[in-house]
């Protein structure tokens, strides 16, 4: 992989920097995980081991089935959204300890902590957006996500297959892509540092317990078709439920996606800006939204600030609202989910049309 970097860090960061740490300093409150954070997390996990309780020994109909399973979905979606996302960033708790095993919950649900770290925190985190580089973008040529990837004949159909793709997301992890990352050592085109024994023996297993009580476990007490279509239907619901929002956040048509220098390979703005612009908040001052999303609709927030807890984003979306203003740099909001999700619906179809087609070609 070539070398990719930034130009040095401007004004603007050390400026907002500032006025977050003084937002801390000023309301005494600590930049991690607070109580309200432990509370949502007792809640989450009743949420999940209650459906899953339910789904595997107590649905005696059709009907009580397709709740459960919703529910237990759901349960997953809320354990990746607003535990492991914040723990596996250091963000969870002061306590490195604690945020390594809150991590694991992802692990649990049937994800690998170690692999999300390289490809999410890595990657993601620092080439949003970045042709080749955020693995997020990447999708083996079955979608065009960026206008920088090369275009297929098939993209033109892609609003309508873009979704039930979305929702193999957490099948593909565990039948395929996190197999294929461990034994390559790769994310994309990223060599991952060498993976040690125990880190391997830790994700067999855990892949392992998750087969046992998803699969194993309900065969005791229910037909085994019955089993593996839930089994299924709770994966696509995940997996859309999960893509969607990391989708909006920044493949829309709104956003930058930049391009290296070839001669130099140093990107258009410093790291900062760069987040800025290649993201975009959505449904703010929405706390229904913001408690389910683990506050990913402050998505802006969480990239210049991703060791910070989720639970402190609205109040400082007001801050880097502000001083974005201030240094004249585009903060993207949408007001509503709803807007987000037909601004990336928009970007997909025009991604799909052929390059001569686009405006401006």
């Amino acid at each position: 992989m070539d070398r990719i970097s930034f130009p040095q860090s401007n004004s603007f960061y050390q400026t907002l920097k500032a006025r977050v740490d003084d937002y801390f300093r000023e309301s005494r409150k600590q930049k991690t995980g607070n109580a309200s954070m432990y509370i949502k997390t007792a809640i989450i996990l009743a949420w999940l081991v209650t459906a899953y309780v339910l789904l595997v020994f107590f649905s005696a109909s059709f009907l009580m089935a397709i709740i459960t399973a919703f529910a237990l979905a759901q349960g997953f979606v809320l354990v990746g959204f607003n535990i492991m996302h914040d723990a596996n960033h250091g963000s969870y708790s002061r306590n490195k300890t604690v945020n390594r095993i809150m991590g694991w919950s992802l692990d649990l649900i049937g994800g690998s902590s170690m692999l999300w770290k390289q490809k999410h925190n890595v990657l993601h985190h620092t080439y949003t957006n970045v042709h080749d580089l955020d693995d997020d973008l990447l999708t083996g040529g079955l979608l065009r996500l960026s206008p920088r990837q090369e275009w297929k004949p098939w993209h033109r159909f892609q609003l309508w297959y873009a979704f039930p793709l979305y929702s193999l997301l957490t099948i593909s992890w565990l039948a395929f892509y996190d197999f294929q990352k461990l034994i390559t050592g790769r994310v994309g085109a990223h060599r991952m540092p060498n993976i040690g024994a125990l880190q391997r023996l830790f994700f067999f297993s855990t892949k392992l317990f998750y087969v046992a009580y998803a699969l194993a476990l309900p065969l005791f007490f229910h037909p085994v078709l019955h089993v593996l279509l839930v089994f299924l239907a709770i994966h696509l619901v995940t997996g859309l439920s999960l893509a969607i929002v990391f989708q909006m956040a920044h493949t829309n048509s709104s956003r930058s996606f930049p391009q290296a220098k070839p001669e130099s390979g140093m990107l258009p703005d410093d790291w900062a800006t760069h987040q800025v612009i290649t993201t975009a908040d959505f449904a703010p001052n929405r706390p229904l939204a913001a408690w389910y999303l683990g506050g990913l609709n402050y998505q802006i927030e969480h990239h210049l600030f991703s060791r910070i807890c989720h639970v402190h984003y609205p109040a400082l979306s007001r801050i880097v609202r502000s001083t974005c203003r201030e240094f004249s740099i585009d903060y993207q909001s949408f007001p509503s989910i709803g807007a987000a999700f037909l601004a990336h619906v928009r970007f997909l179809r025009q991604m799909g049309r052929p390059p001569e087609a686009l405006p401006g070609r």
